[in-house]
Order: C-alpha cells, then sequence, then structure tokens
C-alpha cells in the first residue's frame, strides 16, 4: 500500500466515525493521521519497519498498530475500520464523494430520510424532499443532484494515472513470462486519453503462457473465454476494484493490424475503413499504414479529428517528446504546501538534465496552501540568489532557477500582491483556487482581467478541473485565448494527472492562436517532476503540441529572453 492509500483509508475511518455518531476526538486524530502520512516523503511501511511511524506527531502506537493490520491483512482495512463499516450501509461512503456533502449533512440524508447510496440521493433530490430538510434548501438539492449523477458517470471510469498502475503489473507479467513473445498497451491507454473505461492490453504468443501470467487476475467466473474470433484468443475480467481488463492473444502475423484495431477511436478506425477499406492482416502498424500510403499516425492522435486527412497531405505535426524539454516551471516547496525544499527540488530538475526551473509557491491569500506573505518571498528570493551562485560556481552545465510565483486570481480578476511585489518575479503563473462557483460570464471575465494583467507570464490550470472529482468553472475558451495570444500570456497544460488542465481537445486552438504552451508538473514533491514526461507530454501530444509551441522546450537563453520581453511589455 502506498501513503496515500494508507490516508484514504484513515480517512475513510474518520468519516465512519462521524456517519455513526462516534467520538469526535477520535474522528479527528484519524484524520490528523492521515494527513501525517499523505505528507509523508518515505514511505510509511518503510518507517513502520524501522519502527520510526510514532516518531511522526499525531502518529502514536494505536494508529501506528493500525497501520501495521492495513498492511498485514489481505482487504488493506483494520478491525476498527471493518466494524464502523458494519454499522453502515454499503453504499453510504459513496454518498460521502459527492462534491459539498459532508459527514454531518450525510448522516442527517441517512437518518431521516434512508438516503444510502446514490441512486436513493438522486432519488430524494428528483422528487423535492432534500429542500424540505433544515439547512438544505432548493439550490444545494440541485447541487447534489448533479453531484450524484456526475459520480455515477465516474463508476465506469478511471483517470489514465490509475489505470496505468493497474495495467503494468499485468503487462510486466506477460512480458516475462516464457513463451510471450510480445504485450502491449492498447485502447485508452495507448491514445493516453485522460480517463478509461477499462485496461485493454494486447499479446502474442502461447495461450497455456498467457493463462498461467494472467492466473493472479483470472477467477473462475470471468477468465479464459476461449476464440472471440478463430485465430484470437481472450482473457476478460475485472479488478478487484472492479474496474474491467481484456487481453487479446493474437498471431504474430497480423499483430499491428489487431494492435491498431484496439488502438485507435472508433472514429479514427471507421474513417480509416471507409477510405481504404477493411485493414488486412499485417505484423505491424506501420506496414498498415504503409499499405493505405499513409505515414505512421501516433497513437495519441487516432481520435478521427482529421489526423488522416493530415496524413495524406503529409502534414501531420512532429509531436514534442520528453527529450524536447530542456525546463520545468510551476513548482512548489516548504515555502508553501510543498514535501521538499526549494534546493532539493532544484536539484532534482538539474538531476533529471534540465536547465531551468522555476518556483511557484502559493501566494499570500491561499493560507490554507502556505502563501507567501511578502517577507517570505523576500527570503525565498535570496535563497533563489544565492542558489543560482553555488550553480554558476560549480563547473557543470549551465542551470538556473527563476523567482516565480503561482498567484491566485482574485474573484474581481486581480492578482494577488501588491505591484511592486509583483514585478519582483521573473515570472508570474496566474489561477483561480477559491470562489469556484461561477457563471460561463464570471469565470471567463476574471480570468480575461488577469491575462491583461502586464505581470501575468503564464495562465494556470485554466478550468480548475479535477479529473473525476470536481468539473471544471465554464469558460468561453475562446475569448480566453485570444486574451492571451493578445498580451503574449502562455497557457499552461497542467500535467498533474487529477488535474491534466488545459483540456487537449483546446490545445491546437490555443496554438493556431499563436498562444505557447507550457507542460508545467505543478510539483510538490521531487518524484512529482516527472509528471511533466509521463502524463504531461503524452496527454499534450493528443492535441497536437509541437516542440516549438511548447514554452519549456525553449533552451535557457530563449527562456529567459522571452521573460525579459515580458518584462519589457510590463513596464
Amino acid at each position: 500500500m502506498t501513503n496515500r492509500d494508507l490516508a484514504r483509508r484513515l480517512r475513510e475511518t474518520a468519516s465512519l466515525i462521524e456517519l455513526t455518531g462516534g467520538n469526535a476526538f477520535r474522528a479527528r486524530a484519524f484524520e490528523r493521521a492521515a494527513g501525517v502520512i499523505a505528507d509523508l516523503e518515505e514511505p510509511a511501511p518503510q518507517r513502520l519497519v524501522d519502527d520510526t511511524l510514532t516518531d511522526l506527531d499525531g502518529i502514536g502506537d494505536g494508529m501506528a498498530g493500525h497501520v501495521g493490520e492495513m498492511l498485514a491483512g489481505p482487504g488493506d482495512s483494520f478491525p476498527q475500520r471493518d466494524e464502523l463499516l458494519g454499522e453502515v450501509p454499503t453504499g453510504l461512503l459513496e454518498v460521502l464523494r459527492v462534491q459539498g456533502l459532508g459527514t454531518k449533512k450525510a448522516r442527517r440524508l441517512w437518518q431521516e430520510l434512508g438516503v444510502t447510496s446514490l441512486d436513493e440521493l438522486e432519488a430524494a433530490a428528483t422528487a423535492g424532499r432534500i429542500q424540505e430538510l433544515s439547512g438544505f434548501g432548493e439550490k444545494t438539492q440541485a447541487n447534489l443532484l448533479s453531484g450524484a449523477r456526475r459520480l455515477k458517470t465516474y463508476r465506469t471510469r478511471r483517470r489514465l494515472s490509475d489505470a496505468l498502475a493497474q495495467a503494468v503489473p499485468m503487462l510486466e507479467a506477460l512480458r516475462t513470462a516464457e513463451g510471450i513473445e510480445r504485450a502491449e498497451a492498447a485502447g485508452a491507454l495507448r491514445r493516453h486519453c485522460e480517463t478509461a473505461t477499462r485496461v485493454a492490453l494486447i499479446a502474442t504468443g502461447a495461450p497455456r503462457a498467457a493463462e498461467d501470467a494472467l492466473a493472479p487476475w483470472l477467477s473462475s467466473e470471468a477468465g479464459f473465454e476461449g476464440p472471440a474470433r478463430g485465430d484470437q484468443l481472450a482473457f476478460e475480467g475485472t479488478f478487484a476494484d472492479g474496474f474491467p481488463f481484456a487481453v487479446r492473444l493474437v498471431p504474430p502475423e497480423r499483430f499491428g493490424t489487431d494492435w491498431w484495431l484496439m488502438t485507435g477511436s472508433e472514429a479514427h478506425c471507421a474513417a480509416f475503413q471507409e477510405e481504404h477499406g477493411v485493414a488486412e492482416p499485417h505484423a505491424s502498424e506501420t506496414a498498415l499504414y504503409e499499405a493505405a500510403g499513409l505515414p505512421f499516425i501516433p497513437p495519441e492522435l487516432r481520435e478521427g479529428r482529421g489526423e488522416l486527412e493530415a496524413a495524406s497531405e503529409g502534414a501531420l505535426p512532429a509531436l514534442v517528446e520528453a527529450g524536447d524539454l530542456r525546463g520545468v516551471l510551476h513548482n512548489h516547496s516548504t515555502y508553501s504546501d510543498g514535501s521538499h525544499t526549494l534546493r532539493e527540488m532544484a536539484e532534482a530538475a538539474r538531476a533529471r538534465g534540465l536547465s531551468y526551473f522555476g518556483i511557484c509557491d502559493h501566494s499570500q491569500s491561499l493560507r490554507v496552501a502556505g502563501g507567501l506573505s511578502p517577507k517570505a518571498v523576500r527570503e525565498q528570493q535570496r535563497e533563489i540568489e544565492a542558489l543560482n551562485e553555488d550553480f554558476s560556481e560549480n563547473g557543470e552545465a549551465p542551470f538556473r532557477v527563476f523567482s516565480g510565483i503561482e498567484s491566485d486570481i482574485l474573484k474581481d480578476g486581480a492578482l494577488d500582491y501588491e505591484e511592486d511585489m509583483l514585478a519582483s518575479f521573473d515570472f508570474v503563473v496566474g489561477s483561480v483556487h477559491q470562489g469556484l462557483s461561477m457563471t460561463e460570464a464570471e469565470a471567463t471575465e476574471r480570468i480575461v482581467r488577469a491575462i491583461e494583467h502586464p505581470h501575468l507570464r503564464i495562465l494556470g490550470h485554466a478550468t480548475g478541473r479535477q479529473l473525476l472529482s470536481r468539473e471544471g468553472y465554464p469558460l468561453r475558451i475562446e475569448r480566453v485565448i485570444e486574451a492571451c495570444a493578445r498580451h503574449d500570456v502562455a497557457i499552461e497544460f497542467n500535467a498533474n494527472p487529477r488535474r491534466l488542465d488545459l483540456d487537449w481537445r483546446h490545445l491546437r486552438a490555443a496554438t493556431e492562436a499563436g498562444v505557447l504552451v507550457s507542460i508545467n508538473p505543478d510539483a510538490h514533491a521531487t518524484d512529482e517532476l516527472d509528471y511533466m514526461t509521463r502524463f504531461g507530454v503524452p496527454v499534450a501530444r493528443k492535441g497536437g503540441l509541437t516542440a516549438p509551441q511548447c514554452l519549456n522546450a525553449k533552451s535557457l537563453d530563449a527562456f529567459t529572453a522571452w521573460i525579459e520581453q515580458g518584462e519589457e511589455n510590463g513596464e
């Protein structure tokens, strides 16, 4: 179990205590322990082995014991949590996931209206029963109805990162099995869609070898299905959490064609076959496209959005690659809510072969994230100067730390901090974190005003969405893009796998308008710097992004010149 998994179980326990009317102090103890473990730099299981878990403030012997029980047990739980689970309906925890519904309100819905599932919540809201409860009202009822319906849709999907985490062990089991010649990801995972409805893999080799490799995932009810087609075998089932998987075993002489069929969207494959006929068996995808007189089309582009026409005209973009990136922007440190120090974050970026690092801790108005006071800003800028002196003296390749800030875009569109403080940064990322309930007109006006500010250089996570958790606020994205183009403001592609915002479908409109796109990890720890290459680059490629259109693919000198140009325009 990861620290995140452990923290989630502890938070659930805190909620269960409140739902069952338990001791509030006990619930807070679990909530506090969850926060401590979630923020740990090293794995909590290793701390337990080393007998240092109780050295952490908020983790006593009893809490450490619960962690040990979760790690030792077969179900990732512990007796106290199981006992509490037995006291509440099984669907109530899912009800708690509805945005804006805390444990107190969920308990009232359960006790007073008998709401124990998303379906029952939807029914109660549809019938108008929720607004009759004191403290709820018509608006709350409408929000809960919308939230319940959204979560029901989310049930069938997983974020790209989560689906990949489930797919990788299965893929490795196949690849290391004697008798399996090749195994690859297919479907939405290979196209790097931001969410997926299943894990799809394809392999070639001996059927018995595949069945043995997949044995840990196959049950007696959902396993070796037998022929799905004359020369194909299908292994289908679900993971422990109910998420489906499908593995196809195909002959090597048609691996390319079947891989193509399993990878491309329905629109891509249908358009191809309408133009070129039913795809003949090929051992490779390259051969399949060559037979149609087309160049190889990268999997990320196979969405039926004009890629076949571009390929036939020789107009496919040379998509950005991980190796094109030269710097990493929009990162956090212990100055605000990050897990690692500024030096540790900068050195981790340098160790990855990058030439520059932009620190963008939260600004003062975001107190919940430890936003920087003007005094803290000056302290950080002095440390940046010292770091840059150290980096320039060690004789290695040039490397520079830039002083940035993630300035909150306030409700009126102003940027956090006074003008003189904003002018002291090398660049400013502007993001909305508070007051997210806006109409399309309000959100658009707020963000356009921020873009018009002379010190804003990058618009951060433009829609504020969190995949399968929170819908973004509505925006007239064409107006936002037009404003960025007019004021030479780059748009962030936030590579945090929970965001992946701006939506890739809008990236092409941005680049066609001449707007630079910055692939930013929004890293709060050193390992999160890899979000940029693991998720940012692959998903940005879906939007047709090329290296010249990517801000942080610029060299150190070119990026410095871009900053200085902005400073001149802001004077």
